[in-house]
């Protein structure tokens, strides 16, 4: 007798359909798959140019081809590796030339005589009005050059396209030497906490003598550290002057920020660079630091080139020679300090005289190369001249012709801060 036949319900799990358990543990790899796909995406977004297809046909090969086969087909095929050109620079940072235009930062075009380093148009635009734009620095060789300005003026973002750690819009960095003689220390220098002062530095030396040696040509088979040459003494020398050489055994994790701006700065030094650049060097420091800081950096006059950025401007007038000003990313003066106080500050100076000063005064209020006169006090008159030289000069003629009888000629410091707020409170364009 035949078996009847009965209705049979299907579900899925009578189809081949994961269950949901499977999916779950497919889910990771899904995500992978997917974020693999946006990266491929991004790269050739930002590529300034790919192989073989046009930019719209890898897109459709990598969102409709089979994942995640189309992605990995661009990466081998589509994407130009010319535009993907790492620099690893010395003394402690990489640096990265990233699609786009291009900005110098080799020795392809050396600097002019006489300069270690020259910046022609540089420009990164950040957008509504912040970045660097148009700026031409030049830094004469063996000086100490300031470069100052108020936060947010673009210091440390100029110093980055230097170093090679930022890029340009547009414009050039020419050095006067070999990338292996710059080193840098940048403004927050961070380090691993397990290891001491000493092994801190030692690293940064062997990487150095690393780096040169791939320079030179010569095999790395053991990596940089197994071929490094002993350099104790330089690592000694080095702490000894960030002010280090007592705690060279300790280990950094528990260095204050002070000690550690000390300890980057002995990274630095440890190659003996020829341009050393320090980004916000005594920020941190107490003012007996910043003093010894300030010291050391004096001190390097003439035996290296120093570029420092800070906002205090007392530390720049005491140890630059040169300067350059920053403001709303153009750099509004460049030249000597003693220039720019002389040339945007009007010497002043404090008159006292012995008796009524009021014949002194009329016969001031007659001379053209008084700018500005007024009574400080019932004796004394303050008093503005078109030139030091000037008032110098014109001063002792006055006094002698009206008979006055001098008590004291007091000139009013003329420092970086008053000049800097002068320039900076005009329209001077960048020499």
């Amino acid at each position: 007798m035949p078996m009847p036949i009965l209705p049979v319900a299907y579900s899925a799990d009578s189809q081949n359909w994961p269950s949901g358990t499977t999916l779950i543990a497919l889910l990771p790899l899904l995500v992978l798959v997917l974020g693999f796909e946006i990266y491929c995406l991004i790269d050739l977004i930002r590529a300034p140019s790919v192989k073989q297809l046009p930019k719209v046909a890898w897109a459709l090969i990598i969102v409709l081809g089979s994942a995640p086969i189309g992605a990995i087909i661009y990466l081998l095929v589509g994407r130009d590796r010319n535009h993907s050109v790492s620099d690893g620079a010395a003394n402690g940072f990489t640096a990265t030339t990233p699609p786009g235009p291009r900005t110098v930062v080799a020795d392809a075009r050396p600097a002019p005589p006489g300069l270690v380093l020259r910046t022609v148009g540089l420009t990164r635009d950040y957008g509504r009005g912040s970045g660097l734009f148009d700026v031409d620095l030049a830094v004469p060789r063996g000086s100490v050059y300031g470069l100052v300005g108020p936060n947010g003026a673009g210091k440390t973002t100029l110093l980055s396209i230097v170093t090679g750690m930022r890029r340009a819009d547009r414009g050039e960095v020419q050095l006067g030497l070999p990338r292996a003689s710059v080193a840098v220390c940048p403004d927050v220098p961070e380090f691993d906490g397990w290891l001491t002062a000493a092994e801190v530095v030692a690293l940064a030396a062997a990487l150095v003598a690393g780096e040169r040696h791939r320079r030179d040509g010569g095999a790395l088979d053991g990596g940089p550290l197994d071929r490094a040459p002993d350099d104790g003494d330089a690592v000694r020398r080095a702490l000894r002057t960030a002010g280090l050489h007592e705690v060279a055994d300790r280990r950094v994790g528990g260095f204050s920020r002070g000690m550690t701006q000390r300890l980057g700065l002995a990274c630095a030094l440890v190659a003996n660079p020829e341009l050393l650049i320090l980004d916000e060097p005594t920020s941190a420091l107490d003012p007996a630091g910043r003093a010894e800081m300030l010291d050391l950096v004096a001190a390097l006059r003439g035996q290296r080139t120093v570029i420092f950025s800070s906002h205090i401007l007392a530390d720049v007038q005491r140890v630059a020679d040169h300067v350059g000003i920053l403001r709303g990313g153009r750099l509004i003066y460049q030249g000597s300090t003693r220039q720019l106080i002389d040339d945007h500050l009007q010497p002043r100076w404090l008159l006292r005289v012995a008796g009524d000063p009021t014949a002194v005064f009329e016969q001031l209020s007659r001379s053209d190369w008084v700018t500005r006169l007024e009574p400080a006090a019932p004796d004394t008159i303050r008093l503005e001249a078109t030139s030091i030289a000037a008032g110098e000069r014109g001063i002792p003629v006055v006094l002698a012709s009206c008979g006055a009888r001098l008590v004291s000629c007091e000139p009013l410091a003329a420092d970086l801060e008053s000049a800097f707020l002068a320039l900076t409170g005009s329209e001077v364009m960048a020499r």
